[in-house]
C-alpha cells in the first residue's frame, strides 16, 4: 500500500483497486483500505475526495444530456485535462530536483566517509600477515598485532600508519633528496604513544604490556627526536628511553619473522611472553624463582606445542592446559 503515500487526486481516479472498490464496496477491500487510511496519510484528503467522485459516478442514473451541456462538459473535460498535465509537469520538475540533491548528497558523505574511513588490518593466534601498502612499502604483521591506514591514503598527502602489536617495515623511498624531506614524503608509524619517523628504511617496532621498542636495519628512522643508526634499537617505557645496540638484544627483533626466536639469555618469563603475544595464552609458573632462569638456543614457533614443551623440559614442569591458562607445574 506505500505506493498510494504519493497518489494524488487523479492518481486515485484512474487506480482499478480503488474503483472497484467503490462500485462493488466489498468488505473485505474496505478493510484493505481502512488498514492504509490508519497509517494517517498525507493525502488522504484526495483519496476521499475520490472516493466522493467515484461514489456518486457509479450511482449515477443514465440521462440524455442537451447538446449544449455536452459541449461544456467536454470543454470542461479538456481545462481539466490541460491543468493536469501541467500539475504533472510541476511535479516532475520537483521531483527531478530532489533526486538531483539527493545524489549530490549522497556524493558529497560518500567523499566525506572516503576521506574519513579508515582500514584495518588484523593477525590472530599464530598468524602472521605482509601488508602491501598503497605507496608499495611493505608491513609483515607478527601474531595478535593490527595495522591501521586511511583509505584515502593517496589523497591525504601524508603516510601514516598506526600499529598494535608488532610489525617489520620495509619502507618505500619516495624522496630523492634525503636533506629536505616533503611532508608526502614522510612515512610515520605511530606505536602507543610514541610516533616514529621514517626516512624510507627497515625497521621493526614492538608495542605491547605497555612499551615500544624500535630496532632499526636499514636506513635512517627518528624517535622522541633520537635518530637511530642502523643497528641500533630504542626501548620506551613511560618516560624512560633507553638506546641498545641490537646485536646485544637477547633475541634478535626480526627473529619472528622467521617464526621463531634466537634465545641468547633470555629469561623465561620473556619466553613465556613471546608464547604468549603468539598464541593468546597465559602461563602461570606455580614456582615464581623459575621465571628469572636464563636460556639460550632457538625455538620454533612454528606450532604451540614446541615452545611449551621445551620449557617443561628445562623447567622439569608438568605441563596442565586449563582452557587459555597453562600451568607448569614443579614435577
Amino acid at each position: 500500500m506505500e505506493k498510494y503515500d504519493r497518489y494524488s487526486f487523479e492518481d486515485f481516479l484512474e487506480d482499478d483497486d480503488l474503483r472497484a472498490f467503490v462500485r462493488s464496496g466489498e468488505p473485505a477491500a474496505a478493510a484493505v483500505w481502512a488498514v492504509w487510511l490508519r497509517t494517517d496519510p498525507s493525502n488522504r484528503q484526495a483519496y476521499a475526495e475520490a472516493v466522493e467522485y467515484l461514489g456518486v459516478l457509479y450511482s449515477a442514473r443514465r440521462i440524455e444530456p442537451s447538446p449544449a451541456f455536452s459541449r461544456n462538459l467536454w470543454e470542461n473535460i479538456g481545462t481539466g485535462i490541460a491543468h493536469a498535465e501541467r500539475r504533472r509537469a510541476k511535479v516532475r520538475v520537483l521531483r527531478l530536483s530532489g533526486w538531483v540533491a539527493a545524489a549530490s548528497l549522497v556524493l558529497a558523505l560518500s567523499g566525506l566517509w572516503y576521506w574519513q574511513s579508515i582500514i584495518t588490518v588484523r593477525t590472530g593466534n599464530a598468524e602472521w600477515r605482509t601488508v602491501v601498502l598503497p605507496d608499495q612499502s611493505e608491513v609483515t604483521l607478527n601474531a595478535n598485532s593490527s595495522l591501521s591506514y586511511h583509505r584515502a591514503w593517496r589523497w591525504r598527502g601524508d603516510r601514516v600508519v598506526r600499529l598494535e602489536g608488532e610489525a617489520l617495515f620495509k619502507v618505500r623511498h619516495l624522496n630523492r633528496d634525503t636533506t629536505t624531506i616533503k611532508p608526502g614524503e614522510r612515512f610515520t608509524a605511530i606505536a602507543g604513544d610514541v610516533s616514529v619517523e621514517v626516512l624510507g628504511t627497515t625497521f621493526t617496532i614492538r608495542e605491547r604490556r605497555g612499551r615500544v621498542s624500535v630496532a632499526l636495519l636499514e636506513g635512517s628512522v627518528r624517535v622522541r627526536g633520537l635518530v637511530l643508526h642502523p643497528g641500533e634499537s630504542v626501548d620506551i617505557k613511560g618516560d624512560r628511553t633507553r638506546v641498545v645496540a641490537v646485536a646485544g638484544l637477547d633475541n634478535p627483533p626480526q627473529a619472528w619473522t622467521a617464526h621463531k626466536m634466537v634465545a641468547s639469555g633470555m629469561t623465561v618469563q620473556e619466553i613465556m611472553e613471546e608464547y604468549e603475544d603468539t598464541y593468546g595464552y597465559h602461563i602461570v609458573l606455580d614456582n615464581p624463582a623459575l621465571a628469572a632462569k636464563r636460556i639460550d638456543g632457538t625455538l620454533s614457533l612454528d606450532t604451540e606445542d614446541n615452545v611449551l614443551y621445551m620449557l617443561a623440559n628445562i623447567l622439569n614442569c608438568n605441563i596442565d592446559k586449563q582452557g587459555k591458562v597453562i600451568y607448569l607445574r614443579s614435577k
